[in-house]
């Protein structure tokens, strides 16, 4: 027992507030369901608010969006993103196609690389059913973070 005294030695940390890997402002689910339907290029929010990042000087981001997702035969579900209420073109920062079609829903995870400017950014992940009209996509489940380089 003796041997073990010093290697079994424990460090406490006292914390002033429970640490976080993200803030909650870079990071939101949303459980709720809603239907799309193929309409020529309209976007939808993946969620009802946009997710911000503060920066101090300009850096890159990494935005993660998942979600369960299903589209109807003949349609894609697309991808794009929203930057401080400016619509960004789809594949400017990552995949574009975010679902086709499959038998039953199926979770759908893709990242973007997006360059911020200092300050603080809102980001707000879109989504379109693409295809003939009436034809439509149903999302479920969903999440969005923004992650950044911390020191």
């Amino acid at each position: 027992m003796a041997a073990c005294g010093a290697a079994a030695a424990i460090t406490t940390f006292a914390l002033s507030r429970p640490a976080a890997a993200l803030p909650l402002s870079q990071a939101m689910c949303d459980p709720r369901g809603f239907p799309l339907t193929a309409s020529s290029a309209v976007y939808v929010g993946l969620l009802d608010n946009p997710v911000f990042v503060d920066v101090p000087a300009t850096t890159t981001v990494k935005v993660e969006v998942t979600a369960d997702v299903s589209v109807e035969a003949g349609a894609e579900m697309r991808l794009t993103y929203s930057l401080n209420d400016s619509l960004k073109s789809e594949g400017a920062f990552g995949p574009a196609n975010f679902a086709n079609h499959q038998e039953f829903a199926e979770t759908r995870s893709t990242f973007a690389l997006i360059t911020v400017g200092p300050g603080r950014t809102n980001i707000r992940p879109v989504i379109r059913i693409n295809g003939p009209a009436g034809k439509t996509g149903f999302v479920l489940h969903r999440c969005v973070s923004v992650e950044a380089s911390t020191s």
